[in-house]
């Protein structure tokens, strides 16, 4: 699986991830009703993502591939992720 940091950081924008920026990351939180529930990072710049990266930042954000596959093509919103993320028990 190829994932850009471009697309992170279009990821992290679809779904409103509240982002600190550090020196070398990008550090961001997923914030539903007020409180962070877990945490996604990625690195800076624009070429794609080395080695296993992308795969810890699927896993990061508690998706399978095909759930990825969707967020990143544009067919899975923040509701319906939020929706997920409650029927997998994680909210």
């Amino acid at each position: 699986m190829q994932l850009t940091i471009t697309e992170a950081m279009r990821i992290f924008g679809k779904l409103e991830i509240e982002t600190v920026k550090c020196k070398h990351h990008v550090r961001g939180f997923m914030v539903v009703d007020g409180v962070r529930v877990f945490a996604v990072h990625c690195s800076r710049g624009k070429k794609a993502l080395p080695g296993k990266v992308p795969q810890k930042f699927r896993k990061s954000l508690h998706l399978s591939t095909s759930e990825f596959e969707q967020l990143r093509g544009c067919s899975l919103s923040r509701n319906a992720f939020v929706e997920l993320l409650r029927q997998k028990g994680l909210l």
